[in-house]
């Protein structure tokens, strides 16, 4: 159990590295871990850096997902991307939270890629 200090760092790294892996793999997207982890210029690195969206994520006993988001939303402020949080709790599956109008957009454009059935 990584509640605190080094394990949980350990921890968030290792979760961190493992989602910029799937959403490559996944998606053909160049996503990577981001790396720094420091605040450069008001704004802090997005935890898996891809082009369009600000990633925070999040590996622990039970994660705070609102608090996280907050953390998102404050972080992608200056740098207009849609505030993402993927989390997952221990022996729990691994969830993506966004904000209800960025998520819209993401549906819509997802929508456009679709062959709707015709209407009979």
């Amino acid at each position: 159990m990584a509640s605190r200090g080094r394990g949980a760092r350990v921890k968030g790294a290792s979760f961190e590295r493992e989602i910029a892996k799937l959403l490559s793999e996944k998606t053909g997207l160049d996503a990577k871990r981001g790396l720094g982890q420091a605040r450069l210029g008001g704004s802090e690195v997005a935890d898996v850096e891809v082009q369009f969206i600000h990633i925070e994520v999040k590996r622990q006993i039970k994660c705070n997902i609102k608090a996280a988001m907050k953390q998102a939303i404050a972080d992608s402020t200056n740098k207009k991307k849609p505030p993402v949080v993927i989390t997952k709790d221990d022996f729990e599956p691994v969830l993506v939270t966004m904000l209800f109008d960025d998520w819209v957009e993401f549906f819509k454009c997802y929508l456009a890629t679709q062959r709707m059935p015709s209407e009979e």
